[in-house]
Formats: C-alpha cells, sequence, structure tokens
C-alpha cells in the first residue's frame, strides 16, 4: 500500500514537472511571436508616432513628470544635444537594441549616463531587479540636480514602469495616484497587466523595506534589505 501511494506522488510530481515545462514552452512561443511582430510593426509605428508628433501639438515626444524626471518616446540622435541643454544627465533606454536609435558612446559624448535595461515591447516588463536600478539610478541623479529621461519606444508602458516605481518609492505616492499623475502629465500611458503586476510587486517590497528599516536599521542597510527582497521574489518566481 505505501509502494502504491508513493508510486502516486511520482506520478503527480511527474505531472506537475510536465505542467511546469509546457508552461515554460507557451511563454517562450509567447515571447518569440510577440518578439517577431514588435521587429515587423517597429518602423511604422515609430513613423506613426512621428506623424502624430508633427501635426498634433498635444502629442509631446516627452513630458517632464517631475522635477527632475522625463518620460518619453524613444530618441533620435538629433534629441541627444536638446537633452543635454533641458539638463538631463542620465538616459535609461528600456529598448530591445533593434529599437535603440542613440548609441551609449554618442551619450557619453555630451557627458550624460546612460542605463540599458532591453526590455521586450508590448506585453512584457522589466525585471524586479532591473526597475531597482532604474529606480536608483533616477533618484542618484536627481540628488545631484540632474534630470533623467526615461523612455522605451512610445513612452508608454515600459518606460512608464519604472516611473511609477520612482513615483511610489520616493515621492510617497500610492500607485493608483502614481498612475492618475502620470496620466494627467502624459495621457497616453497605458500599462499591459504585466507591467502594472510588476509594479505592484516591486511597490509592496519598497513599503516592507521601509518598514524593516525601521525595526532594524542596526542590523541591515537598506542595500542588503532591497537585494533580499529580490532574491526572495527571484526564488519565488523560480519555484
Amino acid at each position: 500500500m505505501k509502494i502504491e501511494d508513493l508510486g502516486d506522488v511520482e506520478n503527480e510530481d511527474g505531472d506537475y514537472g510536465a505542467k511546469q515545462l509546457q508552461i515554460v514552452r507557451v511563454d517562450d512561443a509567447k515571447r518569440l511571436l510577440v518578439g517577431a511582430g514588435a521587429r515587423i510593426l517597429f518602423y511604422p509605428t515609430l513613423l506613426y508616432n512621428v506623424f502624430r508628433n508633427k501635426i498634433q501639438s498635444e502629442f509631446r515626444w516627452w513630458d517632464e513628470v517631475d522635477q527632475f524626471l522625463l518620460l518619453g518616446a524613444v530618441p533620435f540622435p538629433k534629441d541627444v544635444r536638446r537633452l543635454k541643454q533641458l539638463g538631463v544627465g542620465g538616459v535609461i533606454t528600456l529598448n530591445e537594441p533593434f529599437e535603440t536609435l542613440v548609441s551609449t558612446s554618442l551619450y557619453h559624448a555630451y557627458g550624460i549616463d546612460h542605463l540599458v535595461i532591453p526590455t521586450r515591447d508590448y506585453l512584457f516588463a522589466p525585471s524586479v531587479s532591473d526597475i531597482s536600478r532604474a529606480v536608483d539610478f533616477i533618484h542618484n541623479n536627481a540628488s545631484c540636480g540632474r534630470t533623467t529621461y526615461v523612455h522605451c519606444k512610445a513612452g508608454r508602458g515600459r518606460s512608464t514602469t519604472i516611473v511609477l516605481c520612482y513615483l511610489v518609492e520616493h515621492k510617497q505616492m500610492t500607485p493608483a495616484g502614481a498612475l492618475e499623475y502620470v496620466r494627467s502629465r502624459r495621457p497616453r500611458v497605458l500599462l499591459a497587466p504585466s507591467q502594472w503586476k510588476v509594479s505592484l510587486v516591486v511597490i509592496s517590497f519598497a513599503e516592507c523595506e521601509t518598514f524593516l528599516e525601521i525595526m532594524f536599521s542596526v542590523c541591515f542597510s537598506p542595500v542588503s534589505l532591497r537585494k533580499t527582497f529580490i532574491y526572495f521574489h527571484q526564488w519565488l518566481c523560480f519555484c
């Protein structure tokens, strides 16, 4: 009887492993399909955005979200000089390589730091660890009086995810309040479900981190706490 029970457990574990493998394969297929679509649609949608920017004054290429924070679309090489004139000292690029129009070397030639976080368009979001890096990047620049330009292709989803997390962590906004505020500054922002979900995860970590900093400030540093939460989230995803 015990042998049969163990066999049942092994079968259940085998079924679970097969289901997990099937899920991974479906996710990989979706990623490949979306990636192919993103490549095909990149230039047509980019031209559409350029056209609207030319004929509609309210369809701005970038918008000021905070004193030291700009949110917008993918910049062209000709925009780098203008960004520098606006006080931009750092750029966060959430595009994949085929979507990126300005090289890191060009930014550096103007004294602009460049953080690259390649993230697939449409249905995908930056990882928790990448969001943490981006939020720190914005905060460090703002602390020095330097503006950060956060962009994806259209300045709607991937880049908005980063901006929301920054506003909640450093401007004491609620998630819903931050989204409403960003929409008031840039009406066309639109988050995919995965982007909103990861925003809430990061925000929850930030709230827990603040609580633990107060409770255990003698034992832990903010950096070690954040790393702990990131590793914990990655472990949950792996399991």
